[in-house]
């Protein structure tokens, strides 16, 4: 997908920087405003991402000066890093959920960040140098987010206005524990972030400061909030923008429904830990980095069907094992 900026309606653009990961892109969303405009995320602090974002706006005749907002879905790098070095410049406000704020002040701190994950992947079963691969993957990208206060917090069914438009934030946790959505109820266009990609699923993790948080019936639950609105474009944060929302919304939930069928038979011949069964779902060939992706996006299917009672756990010389219930044992392949 090219980099570049695409008007999307009058006075509302897609911006598409680089990246250098295997997604290769993110899109952001600009609303022009008559002293400036109001970004929606901003893209990561990594090089060229910044070149990039000022040559898309010099094409309006904008300048990085010109920001006056910035609205954030989550807090991952790609849709805040740059967030700091904006409103640095610009004095720009920048708005987020409260908890993803919550997120972004505790994984400041880098040591407590390693910890966490740390604690939770030698719980699950990922091997000691996996782990220390992915704690300095995350070391090398600490400054992929540049520091930035909350000026204020966006909640589920605030209305706002930008450009002369209405703006509806919608809570769609999931993908994370506070990603939020922005409807635009005239254009009937979803902002969706992370929540709804067009040919991918969201990774879905464990949210590590809030352990009783459950990212798939979160998320689940999330695709029912905005699958009946009446939208007419999906605007993702990766990919093209896409018209059939509720037919996207039905292939997510039959991919994660093949995927708990799939946590399940990994159980058939006994128990298991968490990193046994994301390789018997995942297979061996990945990255320390995929591993770790891997294992949160298994781990969040185990503990749905533990919430079903089809599985339950056990800790043994500290690590969780899964195991199939005697009536998902009787009942299933």
């Amino acid at each position: 997908m090219k980099t570049g900026i695409r008007e999307m309606a009058e006075g509302i653009f897609m911006i598409t920087l680089p990246m250098p990961f295997r997604l290769k892109h993110v899109n952001i969303f600009l609303f022009l405003e008559k002293d400036g405009f109001t970004l929606i995320d901003t893209g990561p602090n990594l090089n060229g991402v910044l070149p990039a974002l000022e040559a898309s706006l010099a094409e309006i005749g904008r300048r990085v000066e010109d920001c006056r907002r910035i609205w954030i879905t989550h807090f991952h790098m790609d849709h805040c890093g740059l967030a700091g070095i904006i409103a640095g410049r610009s004095g720009a406000s920048v708005y987020l959920s409260e908890i993803e704020e919550l997120t972004v002040r505790t994984f400041a701190r880098e040591e407590d960040r390693a910890s966490r994950i740390r604690c939770f992947a030698r719980e699950q079963g990922l091997d000691g140098g996996t782990i220390d691969t992915v704690i300095r993957t995350f070391s090398a990208f600490r400054t992929a987010t540049s520091p930035f206060s909350a000026a204020g917090f966006l909640t589920d069914g605030d209305r706002l206005t930008v450009g002369g438009r209405r703006v509806e934030v919608i809570a769609t946790p999931g993908h994370s524990r506070g990603h939020i959505s922005f409807h635009l109820p005239e254009e009937r266009f979803l902002i969706a972030g992370d929540h709804i990609l067009p040919h991918i699923t969201p990774n879905l993790s464990p949210d590590l400061i809030a352990p009783d948080f459950h990212p798939l019936e979160s998320f689940l639950s999330s695709l029912s909030r905005v699958g009946d609105l009446p939208v007419r474009r999906v605007c993702p944060a990766h990919g093209r923008p896409f018209s059939d929302l509720k037919g996207r919304i039905s292939e997510m939930r039959e991919h994660h429904r093949e995927r708990s069928e799939r946590a399940l038979r990994a159980l058939a011949e006994g128990p298991r830990n968490c990193g046994e069964v994301s390789r018997f779902i995942f297979g061996e060939n990945l990255s320390p980095f995929d591993r770790l992706l891997a294992l949160n996006e298994t781990y969040v299917h185990l503990i749905r069907l533990e919430r079903e009672t089809l599985i339950c756990r056990e800790k043994r010389n500290g690590v969780c094992l899964f195991s199939r219930s005697r009536s998902s044992s009787a009942g299933s392949p």
